[in-house]
């Protein structure tokens, strides 16, 4: 008898969503925009006021010693207040690392803590050349029609057991000045043989 190998679902699996975002200021007004599912592991990812070309960096995650081979990541990005007249994407990032501890073992020496990205690097190094430095994940491309955007911003398989997100405004606005409606998730893709 042949073994299927399906994908399972990940609320109430094995493994949990992973939820970047603020505790204290997410309440998305929208179920329609709202990604959480299940209990997620949660993550420190302040967005709130990120100007246009600029990036943000989480904190260091552990995503544990058996961990999904892939995950799925989905954006959802706020511009209340904002016009964007050309929409242009958010662009998404893993850097990696090979440390549990904080500000060890990461990308260009990178501080491992949520804020702008590169942070504490050692030495002068930009945006750009640090973020050749990392694992692309993929983006969030944007519309001209709403100020919460949300969606599918691409799969990857984090080739590190520790690392951080890091998220770019490649638009001509900025992110509104809170942390409402601004979540980032990690869906891992579990295979189950059955």
């Amino acid at each position: 008898m042949a073994t299927e190998i399906l994908r399972k679902d990940v609320a109430g699996g094995s493994l949990d969503q992973i939820r970047f975002f603020i505790t204290g200021s997410f309440s998305p007004a929208d179920a329609a925009t709202n990604w959480t599912i299940g209990t997620p592991t949660d993550v420190v990812l302040t967005l709130a006021g990120v100007a246009t070309t600029a990036g943000r960096q989480s904190t260091k995650i552990d995503l544990g010693a058996n961990r999904a081979d892939e995950y799925t990541v989905l954006g959802c990005v706020d511009f209340t207040g904002e016009t964007i007249t050309v929409p242009g994407s958010v662009d998404y990032y893993w850097a990696p690392s090979t440390n549990t501890t904080e500000a060890n073992g990461n990308v260009a020496g990178n501080s491992g803590a949520d804020g702008d990205a590169p942070a504490g690097a050692l030495g002068s190094i930009t945006l750009a050349e640090f973020l050749k430095q990392c694992q692309q994940i993929g983006s969030l491309s944007l519309h001209d029609g709403g100020s919460v955007q949300n969606g599918v911003v691409g799969t990857f398989s984090p080739m590190t057991r520790w690392g951080q997100l890091i998220v770019v405004n490649n638009c001509d606005s900025a992110f509104e000045d809170d942390d409402i409606e601004m979540h980032q998730v990690m869906n891992p893709v579990v295979l189950e043989s059955q």
